[in-house]
């Protein structure tokens, strides 16, 4: 019994150490498997590195090498200026008895056709051309050449420009808010204004008193007749405008400016053989403006409100110790209520760019609605009631004008 029972346990252990020894085969296979994938994966990742590689050498090789030529001269399309033509042309209704006034009547007017060209001219440097063409005969706008920084935030203009009498006399009739320029600024400064020959400073300040201040310093020819010695001027005359700009917030910002001007008005020169040779005599002249706008962030583009302001003044020393002293301003509203449209009010007053004018006042209304149909054409409704004591009988008067732009410019200001 017992040699049995020692004879089962013999072969029972021969069995398991079989079985142990077949597993320790069977993990060693394995082993050596897993180790030929690996091998093999490795050799395949090696085999695809060398053939990207070989590739790229490929491909670099059969690349030809390209010479850059560089001459320091600018291309035929940057040498040629941006040119841009503005058409400015309306219906005219007069409601008077007989629908017409003196130099006026009903009808259609082709106002003025305008050439605006604009070119860099080096890295340093731009130039502006505005040439106006009219029914009338041709007139010549501006033209000037504008050293962006001729000094450390200072730029210089050189040439003919209107000149930064507050805001509005800066900008060409076509681009203006409603279809004419606001009565005082006419009145006081002239027909068309103050657009002179000569230099311009402009200076971008440190932050003084506003967000952003800046000043303005002009010296030009006093050939503004009305309010200088037209052609015989002897003494430059000279102007100088501060603006102080504000964010109120995100949406709102003001911007606020004062104007001095100070020139001869007395005639020196030649007329043919007459030779003239007045007293000096000044005139003087001041201004501030105002301007409140609110532009929506993310939808100026279809709402928005500004209210601008201007004062003038202007005191002219004539013969004889005598004075034309004259008052004058205005105020309008425009609220944009979608991507094309826009309607504000105007209000204008002004005292007579006359002596002894003590008492006496002309007043505008203008309302206007403006429908842009695209970037390049416009249309404005206005109408104009002019009354006051200076006048014999208020006038009243409808247009429609339509302006359209040829060009990149579109509807510059200036």
């Amino acid at each position: 019994m017992k040699k049995i029972i020692l004879l089962s346990f013999i072969l029972l252990m021969g069995t398991n150490l079989s079985i142990k020894a077949q597993d320790s085969t069977k993990i060693k296979e394995l082993e050596e498997r897993v180790q030929k994938l690996e091998e093999k994966a490795q050799q395949s990742e090696l085999q695809k590195l060398i053939s990207e590689a070989e590739k790229i050498s490929e491909q670099k090789k059969s690349t030809k090498k390209l010479k850059t030529f560089n001459s320091g001269q600018r291309s035929q399309q940057a040498i040629n200026p941006e040119i841009s033509v503005t058409g400015d042309q309306y219906l005219q209704y007069i409601a008077d008895k007989r629908n017409y006034r003196p130099g006026e009547r009903s009808g259609a007017y082709f106002r003025t056709l305008g050439l605006h060209m604009q070119s860099n001219l080096d890295p340093y440097s731009f130039a502006k051309v505005a040439l106006e063409f009219s029914p009338n005969g041709f007139g010549f706008g501006e033209a000037y050449m504008t050293w962006a920084n001729f000094l450390p935030k200072i730029s210089l203009t050189v040439g003919k420009f209107r000149q930064q009498f507050g805001i509005v006399n800066r900008w060409h009739v076509h681009s203006l808010d409603q279809f004419d320029f606001p009565l005082a600024l006419t009145t006081i400064l002239g027909e068309e204004g103050l657009n002179q020959i000569g230099l311009s400073f402009d200076w971008l300040m440190p932050n003084i008193t506003a967000d952003e201040n800046e000043l303005t310093v002009q010296i030009t020819n006093g050939q503004n007749e009305h309010l200088f010695s037209g052609n015989l001027f002897f003494f430059p005359s000279t102007l100088v405008h501060f603006k102080n700009y504000y964010d109120l917030n995100r949406n709102t910002y003001l911007e606020f400016g004062l104007t001095g001007m100070l020139g001869m008005n007395n005639l020196k020169g030649y007329v043919g053989d007459l030779h003239i040779y007045q007293p000096t005599r000044w005139t003087k002249l001041a201004g501030a403006d105002l301007t409140l706008a609110w532009e929506p962030v993310n939808q100026a583009l279809y709402e928005g409100f500004t209210w601008r302001s201007e004062v003038y003044y202007a005191d002219k020393e004539l013969l004889g110790n005598g004075h034309i002293k004259a008052l004058g301003g205005y105020t309008y509203f425009e609220y944009k209520f979608s991507e094309q449209w826009q309607a504000g009010l105007r209000l204008d007053y002004t005292q007579p760019f006359e002596q002894f004018n003590s008492g006496k006042y002309l007043y505008q209304f203008v309302p206007y609605i403006t429908w842009w149909q695209s970037h390049w054409v416009k249309l404005r409704l206005q109408y104009n009631y002019l009354n006051g004591n200076d006048i014999a009988q208020p006038a009243n008067t409808l247009r429609l004008q339509l302006v359209w732009a040829a060009g990149p410019h579109k509807h510059e200001r200036y």
